[in-house]
């Protein structure tokens, strides 16, 4: 799979410190009018790596949205996710989350893709980054 840097959507994000049942926002957003074309009409993913193991908490839905502005807070829109992954599933060195994001592209009118994160319970550690790679042949 093939990921550019500046396809980053989070760099070494903390999620540790998180609370209760909420939304945190990724750090950075992708202006879709330079990256749709990039994978020349291969299907586009956001992979998501576990640079530290996620410890309390109960699970996260990591979700792939759109939005008409940058910072990702005028019309946020979810295009797809990964569906709740228990925390007991967010270890260190496990296999990349892998979120098809073709068909959300294909029907958003939004400049704009990110991540963000819906967590259910209390986080002390977790950190992930988040990148938009295609398939390479």
């Amino acid at each position: 799979m093939y990921i550019d840097k500046l396809l980053s959507i989070c760099t070494s994000q903390d999620l540790g410190g998180s609370e209760g049942t909420s939304t945190i926002l990724g750090e950075n957003s992708v202006d879709l009018g330079a990256a749709k074309n990039i994978a020349k009409g291969k299907q586009l993913y956001v992979v998501v790596t576990v640079e530290e193991a996620f410890v309390g908490g109960t699970s996260v839905d990591f979700q792939v949205i759109t939005d008409s502005a940058a910072a990702m807070t005028t019309s946020v829109a979810i295009g797809c996710s990964s569906g709740a992954i228990t925390t007991a599933n967010l270890t260190l060195n496990r296999e990349p989350i892998v979120i098809p994001i073709g068909n959300a592209l294909s029907v958003t009118t939004d400049q704009y893709l990110g991540i963000q994160f819906g967590v259910v319970g209390t986080f002390t550690a977790g950190i992930v980054s988040a990148h938009i790679g295609f398939e390479y042949e």
